[in-house]
């Protein structure tokens, strides 16, 4: 017997219904897996990414309406959203055991070594050979050598390539700005400045006898 239009909807509909059931399920026991986890010390960490990378990559946060994994991260209040990417980028290029040997902080630093290098190889790769990061191997290479090792070659890769159309009216902006405080410096006595522009804020480093001049101007 041919199965009615009315049949056909109920059949959809407990199809979505058990989808919905199954997916805020499995969401309810990732976000319980996720806060045991924050405690953790040694594996905890990469249980959290695994965690987070099934929550985004299956879309799972719109279960509870979210927008999106940012969205849902802080209606649940357990971590920033830069942390979550952070773990998600550890857990999608480094395997579970190489990070355990890393530790949670050093297998992000090379994860963003490599996405910073273009020639560089794969996290685990380079741990496999040792590789130098830097002027060290791998293993005998800190967090902080690893990040400045990273800054250097974004350095490097940037002076590379020519500047975009924003980049060089910000560099306009910036070179204007600067040559008009130079100016009222000039102005006040003072000759010479450090004058350094970085995003909205200006520092301006005097000495001790250009201070002590500006007051007695004053």
């Amino acid at each position: 017997m041919a199965k009615t239009g009315g049949d056909k909807r109920t059949l959809i509909e407990k199809t979505k219904a058990d989808a919905l059931a199954r997916n805020t399920k499995r969401l309810a026991e990732l976000v319980a897996l996720i806060r045991r986890r924050m405690g953790a010390v040694v594996e905890g960490f990469y249980d959290i990414g695994e965690a987070l990378r099934e929550i985004l990559d299956k879309k799972l946060y719109g279960v509870g309406g979210h927008a999106g994994l940012e969205a849902f991260l802080e209606a649940e209040k357990l971590m920033s959203y830069r942390q979550a990417t952070k773990l998600i980028a550890l857990v999608r290029k480094v395997p579970r055991a190489q990070a355990l040997a890393l530790g949670r902080e050093k297998a992000y630093a090379l994860v963003s070594y490599t996405e910073a290098t273009p020639e560089a190889d794969s996290p685990e790769a380079l741990m496999a050979t040792d590789a130098k990061v830097g002027a060290k191997p791998v293993s005998k290479s800190s967090v902080r050598e690893i990040a400045a090792a990273t800054r250097a070659v974004r350095v490097t890769e940037k002076a590379k390539r020519p500047p975009t159309e924003a980049e060089r009216a910000r560099t306009k902006a910036e070179t204007a700005l600067v040559k008009t405080l130079r100016g009222a410096l000039r102005g006040a006595g003072i000759g010479r400045a450090e004058i350094t522009v970085r995003g909205d804020s200006v520092r301006v480093e005097l000495t001790r006898a250009q201070v002590e001049r500006l007051g007695r101007d004053g």
